[in-house]
């Protein structure tokens, strides 16, 4: 009975510093290579897969476009797309054709993400702080 009860304590401990790791968040963190590093890996990922594995239309690609590079630092700009899976969001950033917006991450956007899937263990906390 002791035994489970320190197991439980070990993987609460465990669970709790996975989902905190707010230091990976920050962009300073190791200077900046872990979250190019995550963000170039991700986007060249959602490029492959939205050129190579699909056929992707952009409609008002240039407005879009327009509205990410022009906004001051600081301005918020939300978007929206129809989920079907939870890949959806970064495929759909990289099937821009000819457009580099996936691996820099200074226009990278944050992205609201599934506690259960993204945060269960340490090792997908960081990836997934780090990565925005």
């Amino acid at each position: 009975m002791i035994c489970c009860i320190k197991v439980r304590t070990l993987k609460l401990e465990a669970y709790t510093m996975g989902r905190i790791m707010e230091w990976a968040a920050r962009s300073d963190h190791l200077g900046g290579i872990p979250r190019k590093a995550v963000i170039t890996a991700v986007g060249a990922f959602a490029r492959a897969v939205a050129n190579l594995c699909n056929k992707t239309t952009v409609h008002n690609a240039d407005t879009l476009l327009t509205l990410v590079r022009s906004r001051p630092p600081g301005v918020p700009l939300i978007t929206v797309s129809n989920h079907m899976s939870t890949l959806d969001d970064p495929v759909m950033w990289g099937g821009f054709k000819g457009l580099l917006l996936s691996l820099d991450p200074e226009l990278a956007r944050w992205v609201l993400a599934a506690e259960d899937i993204c945060f269960k263990n340490p090792v997908f906390s960081y990836i997934f702080r780090t990565g925005k």
